[in-house]
């Protein structure tokens, strides 16, 4: 190739179907073409959050969603919508000629941005999702003022998501799931390593162990969760293990490979994940669950008794049943049930779900689920915030009070807040979505439905190729899918719209991607 010659990719316009997109390559270069009345636009062929191939993905309305995690980018420009990615879409100058569109790979400026504010100072406490997306946001949409972030863990800001999944299947190094190796520096942010003892919303204050007070103009609490461990005897042996945090799943990957035997207890998902990637491992792996089906309340029978069949012939053994104790003699040697059998074990995972972290917020009284009540616009206080696992907030698909422990809520609600901050006055209405890799299929999640009355069930859950829409008080609210990527993109897109066509048409078999 001319050196001299600026690197371009070219496609036919026949190619690239009107109101759809086609990927165009030339060498290891590659471009989305995206074809609409208004024209034809070029972008990164990759997803930013993990690089998911774009080409893949979904056109409704007017995004484009990521085929794996649901990202939204808008069509018209590539600015981002949704997360879990961070950041826009780099677009290139397209010119039409005769039957071709050309792309020049010199990415376009991404235009300028400047927020006129009186908020100088924006403290948050927590580093986790939520503080990530509102700290991006803040700077993607212009804030220069003072960003603090407070939090006790030493490591950069990382991707949750990760740890229960690949990381486990082999040594993985923990630099692999960081967001960015340098966050705080890239976004200008004062990183405080510190443990928050008391949150005062009325003060907008933080106070830190060490004795310091630290205050903002504006104030995110975004404290997270931390993990459940129940009063078992021999809870504090060596080998007894929880998965919450980047720690964790160092400990948890490096103890695994002097390990054979692992007992998971819990079959939630950071259960069942784990167990997936620790038997790719190679290791023995037995869940220990009170339930007999897992996500039998959440998904129905039918659904989670196909992932238990999936999981059981991928070398995982079930056991139904509860602990009475864990033994050994300093280290953990077996899981005993109350039933009397044995289980033995090099390692012991307890997944018994999360409790958030809201014990330090002065003034404000928890719901019974343990989260803080909020209004549908997120604010605690005046100038305050709440964002992540801690936030109940009404959850429009639902109409109910909801306090959900999603990866992409919190990131939903952390840029929601950022834009509050900037002076913005709509509520929250972003649909709850999450993705779990069950082994080497992905499950897709969207909505809101802890109460369902019935499942309007598509496809095959025996095969793992299906999508089941969950029904509340008249109305599709949730759905939940494995190999139906269209339809179930398109369910999210129209719940976020509120434009969920009715079960009966769901039932009649409604073709969704149709009415985006």
């Amino acid at each position: 190739m001319d050196q001299d010659k600026p690197r371009e990719i070219r496609l036919a316009l026949d190619a690239i179907p009107l109101g759809g997109k086609a990927e165009g390559k030339a060498g290891e270069d590659a471009v989305l073409f995206v074809r609409d009345a208004d024209g034809v636009r070029a972008f990164q062929a990759k997803c930013p959050h993990l690089g998911a191939p774009l080409a893949k993905g979904e056109i409704c309305g007017g995004r484009l969603y990521c085929p794996w995690h649901k990202a939204a980018f808008a069509v018209a420009d590539g600015s981002l919508e949704e997360p879990p990615a961070l950041e826009a879409l780099t677009r290139y100058p397209v010119r039409i000629e005769g039957g071709e569109a050309v792309a020049l790979l010199t990415p376009e400026p991404a235009p300028a941005k400047r927020a006129e504010t009186p908020v100088s100072h924006v403290l948050i406490v927590g580093t986790g999702a939520a503080a990530v997306a509102c700290v991006t946001t803040l700077r993607r949409e212009g804030y220069a003022g003072t960003i603090t972030m407070v939090g006790r863990e030493a490591s950069p800001p990382y991707d949750r998501t990760k740890l229960s999944k690949q990381f486990l299947a082999k040594p993985t190094p923990a630099e692999k799931t960081l967001l960015e190796p340098d966050f705080a520096a890239a976004h200008r942010v004062e990183r405080i390593e510190a443990e928050a003892t008391r949150i005062d919303p009325a003060a907008r204050s933080v106070t830190l162990a060490d004795g310091r007070v630290l205050t903002g103009d504006a104030l995110l609490i975004a404290t997270g969760s931390r993990a459940v461990v129940p009063d078992f005897a021999g809870r504090d042996l060596d080998g007894v293990m929880t998965l919450r945090s980047l720690g964790d799943a160092v400990r948890l990957s490096a103890a695994a490979e002097h390990a054979r035997r692992v007992v998971v207890i819990g079959a939630g998902f950071i259960g069942l994940e784990a167990a997936a990637f620790l038997t790719k491992r190679g290791l023995s792996v037995t869940i220990l669950s009170r339930e007999e089906i897992p996500f039998a309340k959440r998904f129905g029978e039918a659904i989670g008794a196909a992932l238990k069949r999936y999981h059981a012939g991928n070398g995982v053994t079930f056991v139904t049943g509860s602990v009475a104790r864990i033994t050994g003699t300093g280290s953990v040697e077996a899981v005993e049930t109350e039933a009397g059998a044995r289980l033995p074990a090099d390692i012991v995972l307890i997944g018994a779900g999360a409790a958030p972290e809201t014990g330090i917020v002065a003034g404000v009284e928890p719901d019974e689920h343990g989260g803080l009540p909020v209004g549908a616009d997120l604010r605690l206080a005046e100038g305050v915030w709440v964002a992540g696992d801690i936030a109940a907030f009404p959850e429009r698909g639902s109409g109910v009070t909801a306090r959900i422990e999603h990866w992409r809520l919190a990131e939903q609600h952390g840029t929601h807040a950022a834009r509050a901050i900037l002076g913005a006055t709509d509520v929250f209405s972003g649909a709850p979505f999450f993705w779990s890799n069950q082994g080497d299929k992905r499950l897709d999640y969207g909505g809101y439905a802890p109460d369902f009355d019935r499942i309007i069930l598509h496809g095959d859950p025996d095969a793992l190729d299906f999508i089941a829409y969950y029904v509340r008080a008249g109305r599709a609210v949730a759905a939940c899918s494995i190999g139906r990527n269209p339809a179930f993109t398109a369910f999210l897109h129209l719940l976020g719209e509120n434009r969920v066509p009715s079960p009966e048409m769901i039932e009649a078999g409604a073709d969704l991607p149709a009415l985006v």
